[in-house]
């Protein structure tokens, strides 16, 4: 009788290891300062990106234009790749949908700057003048802030 008694009864809980305890509270403690320094250098790197932005200045916005070969006399050419500042609100469009009036304007452009005039100092100059002109003309003149020559190679 006193053994049917005590089966009703429940078992006290078994003793917990202050092991356990303590290897929980160390995990959930590296777990914190893993996440606190992944948050730190994301927040790290976004502070050098602002930093970066206020002293170059934000992305410009760029229309590249396709590379041109210009025939000069005989049998120099220009090979010319130049890229478009537009002025921030500026769409690309104009500049799309007038490329090859753009090009051709270009055309007479260059040939009027000369063959001796696009060597030496100030070559670029004209040239960047030349690519300005032509764009204002046909694509608007509030559009352009800059030319930016990747490549000029007189022939």
């Amino acid at each position: 009788m006193a053994l049917a008694h005590t089966a009703g009864r429940r078992k006290p809980p078994p003793h917990h290891s202050p092991h356990r305890l303590l290897i929980a509270i160390i995990g959930v403690l590296a777990t914190l300062v893993v996440l606190g320094l992944a948050g730190a250098t994301a927040i790290d790197r976004a502070m050098e990106h602002r930093r970066v932005v206020s002293m170059m200045g934000p992305k410009g916005n760029l229309q590249s234009l396709p590379e041109m070969r210009f025939p000069l006399s005989g049998t120099r050419t220009l090979d010319l790749k130049v890229t478009l500042e537009l002025r921030p609100k500026a769409s690309q469009r104009p500049v799309e949908r007038r490329l090859g009036r753009i090009e051709d304007r270009l055309y007479d452009g260059v040939r009027g700057i000369g063959e001796d005039r696009l060597v030496g100092p100030g070559s670029a100059e004209r040239v960047k003048q030349a690519v300005k002109d032509a764009v204002n003309r046909e694509a608007g003149r509030d559009l352009l802030k800059d030319v930016l020559i990747e490549r000029m190679v007189l022939r």
